[in-house]
This record gives C-alpha cells, sequence and structure tokens, in this order.
C-alpha cells in the first residue's frame, strides 16, 4: 500500500482558491457578455469586419455577371457565326447565278454567229441545207422559236398546306394540293403528243434529254429549280393543241387535278409566244451529205464545207 501524500487534505481548499466560481455560473457570464457586444454600437473592428464582407459579396456580384455576360456571347457567337456563313453562301449562289446566265448569252450569240457563218459557208446552193438545219434545230432545241401556241398555267391549291424546306410525296396530307414533277411531266407529255413543235417550262426550254425530276419540294426542269405558279408554253396551231390535249389522256389527268386536289389549271391560246434556245445542247452525230457538192461550188481551202 502506496503511502498518503502530505497535502491531500488540502485538495477541497485548494480548489476553492483557484477557481472560486462554479462553470456553470462562468459560461452563463460569458454568454450576457456576448449578448451584450452584439447590442452595443458598432465598434471600428466590427464596422471594418462589416464593410469587408459586403465588399466580397459585391466583388463576387461582379464576377458572376462578368461569367454570365461571357456565357451569353459564347452562345450566341455560333449563331453570328451561323449567319455570317449563310450570307456568304447566298453571294456566292448569286455570283454563279449571274456567271450562269453571262454564260448563257455568251452561247446564244457564238449559235448566232456560227448560223451566220454556215449560211455564208453555203450560200446559195445550200438553201435546202439551211430550211433542214432550221427544222431540226428548233426541233431540238438548238435555235430559239417564235410563233403561236397555248399557254398552260398550273399553281398549286390555295389551301395546299405545304411546309417549306418538306418533300410533299412524304406527307400526304401536306402534299394532296401541292404540284408534283409528275404533274408537269405528264402536261409536256400530253403537249408533244398533242403536236407541239417546242416546248418550255418558266422559261427553260425542253429538249429530248430534259428532265422534269425534283429534289425535296422544289421541281427541277434540266437541274434548275423553279417554282410556282407553273408556266408551260407550247408553240403550235392553238386550236389544235387544245382539242388534242383535252381528248389525249393529259386532258382527263388535268381535270383529275383540278376536282380531286384543287390545283388551279388554266389553258389559254397565244397569237405570240417566244421560246429560247435550250440552255445546253449536245452534237452527239452528225452524218455528211450524201451528194458532192459540184466543182464551181466546191469549197476553197480554208473555208468551213
Amino acid at each position: 500500500m502506496s503511502p498518503r501524500r502530505l497535502d491531500e487534505s488540502m485538495t477541497l481548499l485548494r480548489e476553492a482558491m483557484e477557481r472560486p466560481l462554479d462553470p456553470g455560473y462562468a459560461q452563463a457570464a460569458e454568454r450576457r457578455r456576448q449578448q451584450a457586444d452584439d447590442a452595443a454600437p458598432l465598434t471600428g473592428v466590427r464596422r471594418l469586419r462589416m464593410v469587408s464582407g459586403r465588399g466580397l459579396t459585391g466583388v463576387v456580384a461582379v464576377l458572376a455577371g462578368f461569367g454570365l455576360a461571357v456565357s451569353v456571347l459564347a452562345i450566341r457567337e455560333p449563331s453570328d457565326a451561323a449567319a455570317k456563313v449563310r450570307t456568304q453562301l447566298a453571294a456566292r449562289i448569286e455570283q454563279r447565278n449571274a456567271d450562269v446566265r453571262s454564260g448563257e448569252e455568251r452561247n446564244a450569240q457564238l449559235r448566232a454567229r456560227i448560223a451566220a457563218i454556215q449560211q455564208q459557208a453555203l450560200g446559195d446552193r445550200g438553201a435546202q441545207l439551211q430550211a433542214q438545219e432550221k427544222l431540226l434545230s428548233a426541233a431540238t432545241g438548238a435555235s430559239p422559236v417564235r410563233g403561236p401556241g397555248v399557254e398552260i398555267r398550273v399553281d398549286d391549291a390555295p389551301d395546299s398546306g405545304s411546309v417549306g424546306g418538306t418533300d410533299p410525296r412524304a406527307d400526304p396530307a401536306a402534299g394532296g394540293g401541292v404540284v408534283l414533277d409528275v404533274d408537269l411531266q405528264i402536261v409536256v407529255n400530253g403537249l408533244w403528243a398533242a403536236g407541239a413543235q417546242a416546248v418550255a417550262v418558266n422559261g427553260q426550254r425542253l429538249s429530248a434529254l430534259s428532265a422534269i425530276r425534283s429534289a425535296g419540294q422544289a421541281i427541277l426542269v434540266d437541274f434548275r429549280p423553279t417554282a410556282p405558279p407553273y408556266r408551260i408554253d407550247a408553240v403550235g396551231d392553238p386550236a389544235t393543241l387544245q382539242a388534242r390535249f383535252a381528248g389525249g389522256s393529259a386532258g382527263p389527268y388535268v381535270q383529275a387535278l383540278r376536282d380531286n386536289n384543287g390545283i388551279r389549271v388554266s389553258i389559254d391560246g397565244r397569237d405570240r409566244l417566244e421560246l429560247p434556245a435550250a440552255a445546253q445542247v449536245t452534237l452527239r452525230l452528225a452524218r455528211p451529205v450524201s451528194t458532192a457538192p459540184t466543182d464551181s461550188a466546191a469549197p476553197t481551202k480554208g473555208s468551213t464545207p
């Protein structure tokens, strides 16, 4: 058994001298002091702390606003870039269309020059050949044609409800009153069958190699887009063309388009129509003249036979 400490009997007295206040009373006094400090006017230190806190809040708000502005600009930047690309693309398309029109005018001038050279080279002996060449050029679309004929206008129904950028063949409800490429094909073939000498759709001259097809909602005539209303001009005797067209297979078809789909179709005779030459005419076959020219009419060296 260990011996007792000499000051063990002094523990209670020492506790009373070192900590005279009970811990519970000390905690209550500390709470009252803290409440008094909170209710007292702002001291310099507290005021500085509150101002610093407000300043930090303001800085955070400024940074948040800056971040929001940067985000908005980042979101709008792709839209602005897309609009810029669309503008540039539209300008390029317009420039290419202008180049195509300029090329067509140049081709027309060259065709007229070639025709004049041919007539000069053939002279009197080539009158028959010139007449034959003129008929063939008109039939193939290589030369412009003018004369009486009929004008057929085909337009969508007033309540067709077609939506831009959609394919009417993929939506029967929307495409019921929309003119399709097959409709124009049947009308054009009906005019050829009725005896038309030349046919043009919206100013585009047709030849034996022409095609009428669709690309989305647009109808292409020789790969060139057209838009309603579609004007189909045919050169020939107006009375004969109208009678034969109505009596052929195209007549009932057009009437069905009117009655069932509400497509607007009008057929009118014209005293004078002017159809341009086809944009592209390629020579695929040529045969020499069977009868040789006489010595007096033989071409000299360097001339065009």
